[in-house]
């Protein structure tokens, strides 16, 4: 009986070897024997369908991943192709194997194609340099083709995927700068170009302006005005969008009033700015930061006017504060004159002074309360410091005094001369009916403003009363057309009251 079965079981395993022998053919089909990639890369799934187990062997470049490498019978494989910004396309080679079969699928990835509308930017760049980014088209390798004469200012810091970053050297020169820097693929194709040009400062013209000047000083309670006038105050406000460093500004006054009748044997206004008084802002360049909108007030003496009781020299300037004034003991800056006489400045020692440039007076320097002189700032190039300013920067001359007397011919003295290409912003005050001739070309300022009663001489109602620049009501930014006629508010209430 055990005999017979083991004849049984011999027999049923032959006839299952049999059946495995008869089995169908091998098969291995793959569902694209080609994969054409764009530049940007892709994600794709290649069918395979075999009846066996199958592997798949590359031609181990790296831009590119296949998973599984192996399996069996029917799956999904998929396939990753890296982006590409080369100029020459690639190609790889997959072999896909089962038992004796084999299918091959060739990957080619094509090269980015440049643009046909490149990149066109206009850069500004301030005097002072650094570093500047620039929006290049992604998806390429690239190179940067900067003009041979202007590779000893501009340098690039880093290439980046759609970010190039250039350095530039500080402008020490008095003039403007140029030079169109291209971004191109390897083989030349160009991406982006950035006409750029550098200016010889940091602030140009009408980004910081004369907001507010108040030079007529204020009433007492006795009816007199404010003993040296010493609550007059300058307003300077930020007019763009961008932070901007103020130190360095000079503030000016002009040498000669604009109601004398003085005729200038050699004429300067066309190219200067005659000036008696030069103070500046301190600091080395980076030092006073003014950000878009805000303001800075710089005041003859930095005092609470308001409240308290001051001395100079001994002196009571006032027994109690005047409800007429402003307090200004948080002044942004202050001018301050180490006077040579008996008549002294008094000084703040909690606020900055203005660096004194030059001043004609031997006391102390206050505004014309009576409103005949012109104001300006401006800022000059980093190769005139004060030392070679008041050196090289002299206004000397003749000029003719047309008077009820006679004429007389007189010498300039006390005064120097300021490049009008320095000046940021300008403002002519007078009284009509004594205006012989404005000081400054009317390139900086074609009209002019005032307080109190505008063919009045030594009007009383000007006191306690400022000039204040208006201000778009669509925009809010100061309104500047180099024309104080147009761009001021005469008679304003001060904006410190």
């Amino acid at each position: 009986m055990e005999k017979i079965k083991f004849i049984l079981l011999s027999l049923s395993m032959f006839a299952g070897l049999t059946a495995c022998n008869h089995s169908e053919d091998p098969m291995l089909e793959i569902s694209s024997a080609e994969l054409k990639v764009e530049a940007s890369g892709c994600e794709t799934t290649l069918l395979i369908k075999a009846n066996g187990d199958w592997t798949i062997q590359t031609d181990g470049q790296s831009w590119y991943s296949v998973n599984p490498l192996s399996g069996s019978g029917p799956a999904s494989v998929l396939i990753k192709v890296e982006a590409y910004d080369e100029v020459n396309g690639r190609s790889a080679t997959l072999k896909i194997s089962s038992g004796s079969l084999l299918k091959t699928l060739a990957i080619t990835q094509m090269r980015p194609t440049p643009p046909s509308n490149p990149v066109e930017e206009t850069v500004t760049v301030r005097a002072r340099g650094g570093e500047r980014r620039f929006v290049v088209p992604e998806g390429f390798a690239y190179k940067v083709a900067i003009p041979e004469d202007a590779q000893d200012w501009i340098s690039v810091l880093s290439k980046d995927k759609g970010t190039l970053t250039l350095n530039f050297k500080t402008n020490a020169t008095e003039d403007y700068r140029t030079a169109k820097v291209i971004a191109q693929t390897t083989d030349g194709a160009e991406l982006a170009a950035f006409d750029i040009s550098q200016s010889w400062r940091n602030i140009e013209p009408g980004e910081l302006l004369i907001e507010e000047i108040y030079y007529t000083s204020t009433l007492t309670e006795t009816g007199r005005p404010e003993k040296y006038h010493g609550d007059q105050f300058f307003k300077l406000t930020n007019n763009c969008d961008n932070p901007l460093y103020i130190d360095g500004v000079m503030i000016m006054e002009t040498k000669y009033v604009n109601t004398w009748n003085y005729e200038f044997i050699v004429p300067i206004k066309d190219e200067y700015v005659g000036v008696g008084t030069v103070t500046c802002i301190p600091g080395s360049g980076t030092d006073v930061l003014l950000e878009p909108g805000k303001s800075v007030i710089i005041a003859n003496n930095a005092q609470d006017y308001l409240h308290d009781v001051y001395e100079a020299d001994g002196k009571t300037l006032r027994t109690k504060g005047n409800p007429n004034s402003f307090d200004l003991s948080k002044a942004d800056f202050e001018w301050y004159d180490e006077s040579t006489n008996n008549v002294k400045d008094i000084d703040n020692p909690l606020v900055p002074n203005l660096d004194k440039w030059y001043c004609y007076t031997l006391s102390i320097w206050v505004l014309h309360n009576r409103g005949f002189q012109s104001y300006a700032i401006g800022l000059p190039p980093a190769t005139v410091d004060k030392k070679k300013f008041l050196s090289d920067y002299k206004w000397e001359g003749e000029y003719i005094n047309h008077t009820l007397a006679g004429d007389f011919q007189m010498r300039i003295s006390k005064a120097y001369k300021v490049p009008n290409k320095w000046i940021l912003d300008a403002v002519n005050c007078t009284v009509e009916s004594k205006l012989v001739e404005f000081r400054l070309s009317e390139t900086l300022d074609a009209g002019f403003t005032y307080c109190g009663e505008q063919n009045i001489d030594s009007d009383p109602t000007r006191f306690n009363k400022s000039v204040r620049r208006k201000k778009d009501g669509s925009t809010g930014k100061l309104v500047d057309t180099n024309n104080s006629t147009n761009d001021f508010t005469p008679n304003a209430t001060p904006s410190l009251r």
